[in-house]
């Protein structure tokens, strides 16, 4: 499991940003679904998570799975 820091997350539409601590440049997509053990209303902003990293063969580019909060 890779960590990471919400950059952002919008409750309503049920999706956001992370980025890596590997900081590679580019903030991963992560949707409500693929959310463990917590909420969409729990991913503010400056939070720490856990995540897997997982290609999206649709859109071509890498997504956040898996996410749990690190406490």
């Amino acid at each position: 499991m890779q960590t990471g820091t919400v950059v952002s997350y919008s409750v309503e539409n049920g999706w956001g940003f992370i980025r890596p601590d590997n900081c590679d440049g580019v903030d991963l997509f992560v949707h409500i679904s693929d959310l463990c053990d917590c909420t969409g209303a729990d991913l503010v902003p400056g939070t720490r998570v856990s995540f897997d990293r997982r290609f999206n063969k649709r859109r071509s580019k890498y997504r956040a799975a898996e996410v749990r909060l690190i406490n």
